[in-house]
């Protein structure tokens, strides 16, 4: 049953937003992702309104100790329930974790999540001496719903943390087991996650008028010492994802309109990589010094 009406700002569940609360269906970043890298016919298979048949999401151990690290630091989500035991070979253990699945917990072993909750505790002091992540810190909501209406069709974004201030950037919060340097990152940032500053600028600025600063991306090693980086799109890439959502926005407009979901196009025209010609070339140069060679035996 869906739980928005109108375009605004709401306080909902994981789950309820995931099923698509929104009078119809509507686009998020990651369906617009979809779209934008497979096809629409990908995108509809993967909607929870579009396609109530599709697989069950089955999270990973790395996904949940990232959700257990959004919730010690945002403060939303899931609870955690850590189970005593070192291991799941026992019966009793795995009892205790299916009992703490079935009710939608967060579970992890004793020593998975006091090193979760360490790292939270060195991400958050990390974060208070920064001065580009001060907003962080400010009032706000952690998880906040955002609904807004796009030319004929409603889009909808869940944000890690929204403060008060219009003009304050929005927060992402990303924990990895791997580095977290900013190099490494900088190519994600590009890939990955390229429209999602900017489709949640466009929600914001629908919902309150104003756009606010450019996202920051903050991520956290999971692993000792726990160091923090924090990154946010320039110009450049901001006018690229620009680009991107208004064409996944346009995509999605039609086939919502048309009922039509078409998958890859019937024919790509491939032209010869630069890489293609070289190695051509190279090979080209070394049968005629064969042939001098041979001509001149």
């Amino acid at each position: 049953m869906s739980k928005i009406v109108d375009p605004g700002i709401y306080n909902l569940t994981s789950e309820q937003y995931h099923a698509d609360p929104c009078p119809e269906a509507s686009l998020s970043n990651s369906i617009a992702k979809v779209l934008l890298d497979q096809s629409p016919l990908h995108a509809r298979f993967r909607h929870p309104r579009l396609n109530i048949d599709r697989p069950d999401f089955q999270p990973t151990k790395p996904m949940q100790k990232g959700s257990a690290l959004h919730r010690l630091i945002l403060g939303k989500g899931a609870d955690i329930v850590a189970i005593p035991f070192d291991n799941y070979l026992s019966k009793a253990a795995k009892e205790a974790r299916d009992a703490a699945q079935a009710g939608g917990k967060i579970v992890l072993l004793e020593y998975e999540y006091e090193a979760v909750l360490a790292c939270a505790e060195a991400a958050r002091d990390q974060l208070m001496q920064r001065e580009d992540c001060a907003a962080f810190f400010e009032p706000g909501q952690s998880e906040a719903v955002i609904a807004w209406r796009e030319r004929d069709i409603w889009c909808r974004g869940m944000v890690d943390f929204l403060p008060d201030n219009p003009r304050s950037p929005l927060f992402d919060l990303k924990g990895t087991t791997k580095s977290a340097s900013p190099q490494q990152w900088s190519r994600s940032l590009a890939t990955e996650y390229r429209t999602q500053d900017r489709f949640y600028a466009r929600g914001m600025k629908a919902i309150r008028g104003i756009s606010p600063e450019p996202m920051r991306f903050i991520v956290v090693e999971m692993n000792a010492p726990y160091a923090v980086s924090v990154l946010t799109p320039a110009p450049s890439l901001r006018h690229v994802a620009d680009e991107n959502v208004t064409r996944a926005i346009r995509i999605w407009s039609e086939c919502m309109k048309s009922g039509k979901w078409p998958g890859y196009p019937h024919m790509a025209h491939v032209e010869a990589p630069a890489w293609l010609i070289n190695e051509q070339e190279e090979q080209e140069i070394r049968d005629d010094i064969l042939a001098e060679f041979g001509d001149a035996a």
